[in-house]
């Protein structure tokens, strides 16, 4: 993939060995890589990394619901593409409903996570990024 600039993930998950795992994953795979736990966190990062795209946990422990996460994200940058991840096929199409550019159902397979993230670059080629 000859990108002008790498790629820019956020990974939101309350499961930090998901997290980590899918970081590993995505780093060795050539994209810039950001993680948040929290959706405060995943605000805070969104402001200032300017994440291209971002694989949400709907069913987050505290807070905000990964939802709630999309709506903020999709509002402070439009052009995000947003995958969710949840076991919970309604909460997925509720999601993508609310702007979601797609959904895995968990537990994730990184093969699963792998076609929607290149789903999403093929996406922001053609948006002219």
């Amino acid at each position: 993939m000859g990108h002008k600039r790498k790629i820019r993930l956020l990974i939101v998950d309350d499961e930090k060995d998901i997290v980590n795992f899918e970081k590993a994953y995505f780093t060795m795979h050539n994209l810039d890589v950001y993680t948040a736990q929290t959706g405060k966190e995943t605000l805070a990062l969104a402001k200032t990394k300017e994440p291209d795209i971002a694989l949400i946990d709907i069913h987050l422990a505290k807070g905000i619901s990964g939802i709630a996460i999309l709506q903020k994200l999709l509002t402070l940058h439009p052009r995000l593409k947003c995958i969710m991840t949840t076991w919970d096929v309604e909460k997925a199409k509720e999601a993508v409903k609310s702007g979601a550019f797609g959904f895995v159902i968990k537990p994730n397979k990184i093969e699963d996570l792998v076609r929607a993230v290149e789903k999403a670059v093929k996406q922001l080629e053609k948006d002219g990024e």
